[in-house]
């Protein structure tokens, strides 16, 4: 099934839904060009530890960022998007990469697990949704703060990520759980491991579940909605990993693949904003050339 349109919600593009596109591209190709950066550096052999790419799902976090004000965030191993859409420093996060002891984790956790407490950002520590029990305890002496747990749809499966959605559900946490869903657990697509569906069992743990696309716009809305009432809530969204679990190697683009980046950039460009997108690809693209070699010169 192609869910580059899934739940969508159709909404006109007057200039207030113009002018939030624009933010969340702004971050989006932020994330984009520092991400694409690291491929190419990882490509060309100049640092050489595991790398966790969130390229082709920068809308999630750009989104949700923008949306979701003084909260805490709870990552995955995919969490460099997560990293930069709330602030944290673009240095810190190449040092980690790179494994120096500048980094946000001083240089022993590399990408999956990024830590950055100035922020109010925590990662997992090597299990698959290791973070989602612990994002619940966290949200349990802190409910006068969102908790955002991120995780992704083969974490999903684990025992302790559904048996935390009941005690969510018990104890009314104020937590919004995200499941980034590319449909893949390394290379084995959601149809070959389950035939159950993820928002059907939120649901039956009384956890308000929705499952959407991961258009910027459906999810900004779809948040606020949810935003009103500070109960548990699980948002599936839909994206596409453009590329490898894990290195530098691309995904094939498949029958249903997408790009949400070249989505909004096109919308943007049709809007009479090209002048904006340019402008804003050209001032991401410099920069995070300028931060990786200057960063990489540590080595």
């Amino acid at each position: 099934m192609n869910f580059q349109n899934y739940n969508i919600l159709k909404l006109s593009y007057n200039q207030k839904n113009i002018e939030l596109l624009k933010k969340i591209f702004f971050k989006m190709s932020y994330i984009r060009q520092f991400e694409l950066r690291a491929y190419e550096s990882r490509l060309e052999k100049k640092f050489e530890t595991l790398i966790y790419l969130c390229l082709g799902q920068e809308s999630i976090y750009s989104t949700v960022a923008l949306s979701i004000k003084n909260s805490i965030s709870f990552g995955q191993h995919r969490g460099h998007g997560i990293y930069l859409a709330n602030g944290g420093s673009p240095k810190k996060l190449v040092d980690e990469l790179i494994g120096l002891n500048t980094g946000t984790n001083k240089g022993m956790g590399g990408s999956p697990p990024i830590f950055d407490k100035k922020i109010g950002m925590y990662g997992h520590v090597g299990l698959i949704g290791d973070q989602v029990p612990v994002a619940a305890g966290y949200s349990l002496v802190n409910k006068s703060k969102k908790t955002i747990c991120y995780f992704g749809d083969g974490a999903a499966e684990e025992d302790y990520v559904l048996a935390t959605f009941g005690f969510a559900s018990q104890k009314k946490l104020n937590i919004l759980f995200i499941c980034d869903d590319n449909d893949l657990s390394v290379l084995t697509p959601t149809k070959d491991r389950r035939s159950w569906k993820l928002v059907d069992v939120a649901k039956s743990f009384g956890i308000n579940a929705i499952d959407i696309t991961d258009d910027p716009l459906t999810i900004y809305y779809n948040i606020k909605k949810i935003e009103k009432k500070n109960v548990p809530a699980l948002i599936n969204i839909r994206t596409c990993r453009e590329y490898w679990h894990e290195g530098a190697g691309k995904d094939k683009e498949g029958k249903y693949f997408w790009s949400r980046y070249k989505i909004v950039k096109k919308i943007l460009e049709n809007k009479n904003q090209e002048k904006f997108v340019n402008s804003t690809e050209m001032l991401h693209k410099k920069w995070s050339k300028k931060l990786w070699e200057k960063q990489l010169q540590k080595l």
